[in-house]
C-alpha cells in the first residue's frame, strides 16, 4: 500500500480459490491507521488461486514454482516482506475489521512480547455462524499446549486483551522481525514441512526469554474442516503432526527433560480426539485410531533426530531461561508464563 509498510501480512495460498475473495476483501477493509502491505504467496496452486488473488488491487502476489509446504512457503514470504512486523495468515479465514489493529496493539504492549496469535473463532464455536466483522465479539478463544502435549482449544476472558501462551496458532501469527536472529535465524523449521511448526516457533521464542500471547480482540473466523476419513494419507499426516510436536519439545529441552515430556506426550496423543467439538462416539473412535500413528511417530522422531540435531544445538545455545523451564511450565506452573522469567546463562 506504501513503500514503507508498518506491517506485512503474508497470506499463504494453495489450491484455495474458494477462500481468496472473502479473505482478501476482509484484509483490504481493515480499520488500521498505519500503512500495511498484503503479500499473497501462492504455493504452486493449479486451480487458479493466484489468478484470483491478482484481481485484488493492493495485493502483491508472488507465485512459487511448487508446493513448498507451510514452513518454507511462509519463510519465502518472510524474505519478501518489507516491514519489521510480519503477520502469517491462512487462506481459509475472514478477519474482523479490527483484527490487525488489535494484533499489533498486543505485541506493542510490552517489549518482551515478540509474537502473538489471533482470537480464532473455529467453525464449531457458536460465534462462527454470525461472522461478525464490525461490532465487538464477546468471546475469546486460544489454542494452547495441554499438559499432555497436544493442542487444546480454550476460552479465555475477552476483557483481558493479552493472554500469555506457550503456543502460537499458525492460522494467524504476528511476529517481530528482530527476534528471528535470536532463535536460530529462521521463522519456521523448513524440515518440518507442515504441522507443529507453530509450536516450535513459540517454544523457541519462549526459550530465548520472551513472551508469546493471544490477542483476544483480534478476531478472525477459520473455516476449519476436520479431515475424518481413515486413509494412508491421514495416517502419515497424523504421524508427522505427533513427530513434529516431539521434535519441537526436544529442541528446547535437555535429554532427561525431553524423555519425561515425550512419555507424557505419547501417552496423551490419542486424547487429542477430545477436541474439535466431536460427539462422544467419534471421540472414542478417534482415540482408538490415534494409537497406531502415535506409536509410529515415536519411531519417526528417533529417525529424524540427526536431521534436527544442528537446529537443536542452536536453540539450546540461545536459551535464556533456567534448565528445565519447559517441563516445569508445561506440567506444573502455567502461572509462570505471565511472570517475568529469571534469566540464566546458556547451558
Amino acid at each position: 500500500m506504501t513503500d514503507e509498510p508498518a506491517v506485512s501480512v503474508i497470506v499463504l495460498g494453495w489450491n484455495g480459490r474458494q477462500y481468496v475473495d472473502p479473505c482478501l476483501t476482509s484484509l483490504l477493509a481493515q480499520d488500521f491507521d498505519r500503512p500495511y502491505e498484503i503479500l499473497f504467496v501462492d504455493n504452486g496452486s493449479t486451480d487458479g488461486t493466484a489468478d484470483l488473488a491478482e484481481r485484488h488491487a493492493g495485493v502483491r502476489v508472488h507465485r512459487l514454482d511448487r508446493n513448498y509446504g507451510y514452513c518454507l512457503g511462509n519463510n519465502k514470504g518472510f524474505e519478501l516482506a518489507e516491514a519489521d512486523v510480519v503477520v502469517f495468515l491462512n487462506q481459509d479465514v475472514v478477519v474482523h475489521r479490527r483484527w490487525l489493529r488489535e494484533l499489533t496493539a498486543a505485541i506493542e504492549s510490552d517489549p518482551a512480547i515478540k509474537a502473538g496469535h489471533a482470537n480464532i473463532i473455529q467453525s464449531w464455536y457458536p460465534e462462527y455462524a454470525a461472522k461478525e466483522l464490525e461490532a465487538p465479539v464477546d468471546a475469546a478463544y486460544t489454542a494452547e499446549l495441554s499438559p499432555l502435549g497436544f493442542v487444546e482449544y480454550r476460552q479465555v476472558p475477552v476483557a483481558q486483551r493479552v493472554v500469555d501462551t506457550l503456543f502460537l496458532h499458525g492460522v494467524s501469527i504476528i511476529l517481530k522481525r528482530d527476534v528471528v536472529d535470536e532463535i536460530g535465524g529462521y521463522v519456521f523449521d523448513p524440515d518440518m514441512f507442515a504441522y507443529a511448526e507453530d509450536m516450535d516457533l513459540a517454544l523457541r521464542i519462549r526459550n530465548a526469554g520472551y513472551r508469546t500471547v493471544v490477542a483476544t480482540g483480534a478476531v478472525l473466523y477459520h473455516d476449519h474442516t476436520l479431515q475424518d476419513q481413515v486413509s494412508l494419507r491421514s495416517f502419515v499426516k497424523t504421524v508427522r503432526i505427533i513427530r513434529n510436536r516431539l521434535l519441537a519439545l526436544w529442541k528446547c529441552s535437555s535429554w532427561p527433560e525431553f524423555l519425561a515430556l515425550a512419555a507424557v506426550t505419547l501417552a496423551g496423543a490419542p486424547l487429542n480426539s477430545s477436541q474439535f467439538g466431536l460427539p462422544l462416539s467419534k471421540k472414542l473412535l478417534y482415540f482408538l485410531l490415534l494409537i497406531p500413528p502415535t506409536a509410529a511417530a515415536a519411531l519417526a522422531t528417533v529417525a529424524a533426530m540427526p536431521q534436527f540435531a544442528g537446529r537443536r544445538r542452536q536453540t539450546l545455545a540461545a536459551r535464556r531461561l533456567p534448565r528445565g523451564w519447559l517441563l516445569r511450565t508445561l506440567l506444573f506452573d502455567r502461572a509462570s508464563l505471565s511472570r517475568p522469567a529469571p534469566v540464566a546463562t546458556h547451558a
